[in-house]
């Protein structure tokens, strides 16, 4: 039984696991902290770690390599969002035994099969206590669904991704972007978070997107995709197909180049083939506050082609804009 201490730690060391979310390869973000109860009954962090850029070293090994043996004692709890592995050399498991911990809490099972259950089978075969949390107090597995998902059901996340003004247009003939500047680091917040972005040959052409992450003090590759139904135009980026009729292709493209989560981003066209084939997990609405004046019929969504299809999951303000998240049921 996890106390409401318990839940309060891990409640941080899942939300430490956002820090690096995005950055990682392809191992998921995971975060550990290390309490010592021994002297104070609320508990004192010891050492903390998340997963290092690219992926290793892991989390436990970050943490625990900060503290001495001598720090440890049969009241010190080791928190982690995600079992620590376990493999047949060094490995987060061994190094947990080798410093001394007696007490591990765990949020979540690892969900690829190769190291699932195996990492608290060890560490129970070697007297620690180790105690998991329930399906609610589980939010890692929503915070890491790109990895979740792959790890499943062996194909990528897909999340769909349209501007909109408060009158349902994705394109101002006046002006390039629809909404607000904060919400627009949102947005590449959300590609930070992906392994590819995808977007349709005519948005290529009319707006000559970058396809990359612009944020300060981040340099991630995002592998970009142009979708094209018509190779004979040049582009600097990889032209891919989308058969409304099979998507096998599509998968085996993303497959071969091993990515786990795809951010399509239109344009609306490009939107519209995905969501009526319902080739997606997500979908996230950014709509501005403004009305836009001058557009064409063709830039305007349907939402009801949305809502028809998929259950709103959130809805919030952001600065002036509103962010809206479906899901596909």
């Amino acid at each position: 039984m996890l106390s409401k201490l318990d839940l309060n730690y891990l409640d941080s060391v899942n939300n430490l696991s956002i820090k690096n979310l995005g950055l990682t390869g392809v191992n998921p973000s995971v975060a550990c902290l290390i309490v010592d109860y021994k002297n104070d009954s609320r508990g004192v962090v010891l050492s903390y770690g998340v997963t290092s850029k690219s992926g290793r070293p892991h989390a436990e090994i970050n943490a625990l390599d900060k503290i001495s043996n001598s720090q440890i004692n049969n009241q010190t709890t080791l928190y982690v969002s995600l079992e620590p592995c376990f493999k047949e050399n060094s490995c987060c498991a061994k190094k947990i035994i080798s410093k001394g911990i007696k007490r591990v809490v765990v949020s979540s099972l690892d969900p690829n099969p190769q190291i699932y259950g195996k990492g608290v089978s060890f560490l129970k075969s070697k007297g620690v206590k180790v105690l998991l949390a329930g399906p609610r107090q589980n939010k890692f597995k929503q915070i890491n669904k790109y990895f979740y998902n792959f790890q499943k059901n062996h194909s990528p996340f897909i999340t769909l991704k349209l501007a909109i003004s408060k009158n349902d247009y994705t394109k101002n003939l006046m002006s390039k972007n629809v909404t607000q500047k904060e919400t627009q680091i949102y947005m590449h917040k959300l590609r930070l978070k992906h392994d590819a972005i995808i977007v349709g040959m005519n948005t290529y052409k009319e707006d000559k997107p970058k396809l990359n992450c612009r944020l300060n003090g981040i340099n991630k590759k995002i592998r970009p995709f142009i979708l094209t139904n018509d190779f004979a135009t040049k582009t600097k980026f990889p032209q891919i197909t989308f058969n409304e009729k099979n998507f096998d292709n599509f998968y085996s493209i993303m497959n071969k180049h091993n990515i786990r989560s795809v951010l399509v981003e239109g344009g609306l066209q490009t939107f519209n083939s995905f969501l009526k084939c319902r080739v997606f997990d997500e979908i996230v609405i950014c709509q501005s506050s403004e009305i836009i004046k001058k557009s064409k019929k063709r830039y305007k969504l349907d939402k009801k082609l949305i809502k028809s299809s998929c259950k709103r999951i959130d809805s919030q303000e952001y600065f002036m804009d509103k962010i809206e998240i479906y899901k596909n049921v």
